[in-house]
């Protein structure tokens, strides 16, 4: 029998060796969900008791906040879960048993390869229609709840309301790593609620403590007051202000954002890091089959005859330059230095080769 062809074990070994991955992967990713929720608990308590938060709104918080610790954490579990639990058959002589009925390697794998796909796909579903209405409302839990500030977004498919000091703002797009306002219009409300005048800025920027605006002599202005705002009082609030008021990319579906970056770049607006993010939604689920593979490739004993501490050592070294890599290759992206698709998936293709390079032996 080739050992490098990909073939079926019977199935009570199928079976058995996918219960074992499945119930290390569980633990692995209960392990790493407390952990997060302990490291963001103690990153977030100084919070807490500043605002003196209630008790309610906190669980509420992290109860919302959960559903993306699951999409975050089930990569690097399907990891640890495939190196445990084919570490633990090993050093029960297991797997050594199973190639001496003449099992291959790639048998071995299969059965763990066909679950992380499983895993991959509900994943990728999880992240599409369980974390955005989560991860939305634990921003809103934070924001109105917890840190007593007013409901002052409102969203829509061009842009944002915001309820200001001087009145309701719209605008097209706030960029939060320049703090840049684009399409900025400003209704400006009179004692009796009516609108006393209405000012459009095509761009306002955060400098040196105020904002400079641009477009503002193309403004249209309406109402019984007509004499133009003094410069850096149109806006009393800062870019902090409105940081709490854009939408992160995990708040939207992969077909909301886009119809989002549709609309940002019909208004001539940079959507390059939107686009990156777009293809990470794909890019990250597809991450705990690249993990598994890693895990086996160095786990399975014959595909390399690495030593289990060698393996684990290995596969460790990989893991994290793999989350490494893709913060790297995901930055440059968002610079516009690489295309979006080769930014979200240089990562998993790399570690897929390093995988397949190990399982299949090549010399």
């Amino acid at each position: 029998m080739d050992s490098r062809r990909p073939s079926f074990a019977p199935r009570l070994i199928v079976r058995y060796l996918s219960t074992e991955f499945l119930r290390f992967f569980s633990l692995c990713l209960l392990l790493f969900l407390i952990l997060s929720l302990l490291v963001d608990f103690f990153d977030r308590f100084h919070t807490f008791v500043k605002h003196q938060a209630p008790l309610g709104a906190i669980v509420g918080y992290f109860l919302f906040k959960l559903p993306l610790y699951v999409w975050q954490a089930v990569p690097a579990s399907a990891l640890a879960g495939s190196l445990l639990s084919l570490g633990i058959l090993s050093r029960h002589k297991e797997l050594v048993a199973l190639k001496a009925c003449g099992v291959s390697p790639w048998q071995i794998a299969v059965p763990l390869l066909f679950c992380a796909g499983v895993l991959s796909g509900a994943g990728w579903l999880w992240n599409e229609h369980v974390v955005p209405y989560a991860y939305r409302t634990a921003r809103t839990i934070q924001a109105v709840d917890i840190k007593k500030k007013p409901q002052t977004r409102f969203f829509h498919t061009r842009g944002f309301w915001y309820h200001g000091a001087n009145g309701f703002y719209h605008i097209d797009h706030f960029d939060s790593r320049h703090s840049v306002l684009s399409g900025l219009t400003v209704y400006s409300l009179g004692a009796d609620f009516r609108i006393r005048s209405v000012v459009e800025v095509a761009r306002a920027v955060w400098n040196d403590g105020a904002w400079q605006y641009e477009g503002e002599k193309n403004a249209l202005r309406i109402g019984v007051d007509s004499t133009p705002d003094a410069p850096g009082l149109l806006l009393s609030e800062t870019p902090e202000d409105f940081s709490l008021a854009t939408q992160k990319a995990e708040e939207f579906s992969s077909d909301a954002l886009r119809a989002y970056i549709a609309s940002l770049q019909q208004k001539g607006l940079d959507a390059t890091e939107y686009q990156v993010d777009l293809r990470l939604k794909a890019a990250v689920p597809f991450a705990v089959f690249v993990m598994t593979l890693i895990g086996v490739a160095l786990a399975v004993p014959g595909a390399r005859q690495l030593a289990l501490p060698t393996a684990v050592g290995a596969a460790l070294v990989v893991g994290f330059g793999y989350w490494v890599l893709l913060a790297f290759t995901v930055a440059l992206g968002h610079g516009g230095v690489l295309p979006p698709s080769v930014s979200a998936w240089l990562a998993n293709g790399t570690a897929g080769v390093i995988g397949v390079y190990f399982l299949l032996g090549v010399d």
